[in-house]
């Protein structure tokens, strides 16, 4: 699937995600409002031009979900007093530079409270942070500035880059990985362990900068296995509180972050992938590749959970065939 088309995609599931909570919850005696702003309309224009057949897919999708996130979020269903209401909102993009992944927010001010699903439509990524000749990761990940060395290792790269920003990355054949892929992921690696091994509580600060600053539900929709699977990254037990006396009736565990990383290197087999393995379970992959077809001087990473702490909560719900 294109980038566009994904990103597309994802913009229309996350509208089916807030329309069919609106609506079901509206049908319960829920006084909410759903707040059109300008993502609401984005997402809503992707839901309107996607075919008949994959709106009914998002729709079913979204409503598929309802019944657990009812069950964990007893805040949902509230009905409150007369003067209390519930707030469904699509976030803007740019709410992700400032750490807040969450693209659909459920939000009450009296008493507080608040919720956000992460959508993923076909997708699991966490991230998608870029390298480049001036990006300093090691100031915007961890608030630790990138050494010299890092600097001088990169500078080659980026001038080879520079040289061929006429060309296509299919122009550079081999040398895409042995002059830009495998030096690049050998200098990134090495300084982050440099960080690492010099600053206190590096691996914690990796996973809040990719999980963001907000606690959240992930919902994925996975066509390929006719899934959508529901993940709570509940990191300091801002999820699944009672409301207004009301329990929960499942438990979402609060999740503990690593304190180590235990192995940092290339993926086998691979000349584009770092595996990191951290304690607790954690583990974490960093694809790196071109963004478009002609050779720019950025890089993006494709960042993603491999592997999460066992207590996770995570529930499969299995998609039908053939949709009523």
């Amino acid at each position: 699937m294109a980038q566009g088309d994904q990103v597309k995609n994802g913009k229309a599931f996350e509208y089916a995600l807030a329309v069919q909570y609106s609506s079901y919850l509206k049908e319960n005696g829920v006084n909410l409002v759903l707040v059109q702003n300008a993502a609401y309309d984005d997402a809503k224009r992707y839901y309107d031009a996607s075919t008949f057949a994959d709106r009914r897919r998002f729709d079913y999708c979204a409503a598929l979900t309802i019944d657990t996130m009812v069950r964990i979020e007893p805040g949902l269903t509230a009905i409150g007093k007369p003067n209390e209401c519930l707030q469904i909102y699509i976030n803007h993009d740019s709410a992700g530079e400032f750490g807040d992944v969450r693209d659909v927010v459920f939000q009450r001010m009296q008493p507080s409270w608040e919720i956000g699903f992460s959508a993923k439509n076909n997708n699991d990524a966490v991230k998608h942070s870029r390298l480049s000749k001036v990006l300093d990761f090691g100031k915007s990940w961890f608030d630790v500035p990138c050494s010299k060395n890092y600097w001088d290792d990169i500078k080659p790269i980026f001038s080879y880059l520079g040289e061929c920003k006429n060309k296509t990355w299919n122009d550079l054949g081999e040398e895409k990985a042995t002059r830009v892929y495998i030096p690049l992921l050998e200098a990134f690696r090495k300084e982050l362990m440099l960080i690492n091994n010099n600053n206190a509580d590096i691996p914690q600060k990796l996973i809040r900068y990719l999980l963001g600053k907000y606690a959240f539900y992930k919902i994925i929709k996975d066509d390929s296995h006719n899934l959508v699977v529901v993940k709570a990254f509940n990191l300091e037990g801002e999820l699944n509180k009672s409301y207004e006396g009301v329990k929960p009736r499942f438990q979402t565990p609060k999740l503990n972050l690593p304190t180590r990383i235990v192995e940092f290197k290339m993926k086998a087999d691979s000349d584009n992938t770092l595996n990191m393995i951290l304690d607790g379970g954690w583990e974490i992959s960093f694809r790196i590749h071109n963004a478009s077809t002609k050779v720019e001087q950025s890089l993006k990473f494709d960042v993603k959970l491999l592997g999460n702490p066992p207590v996770l909560f995570t529930q499969y719900l299995f998609q039908e065939n053939e949709i009523d």
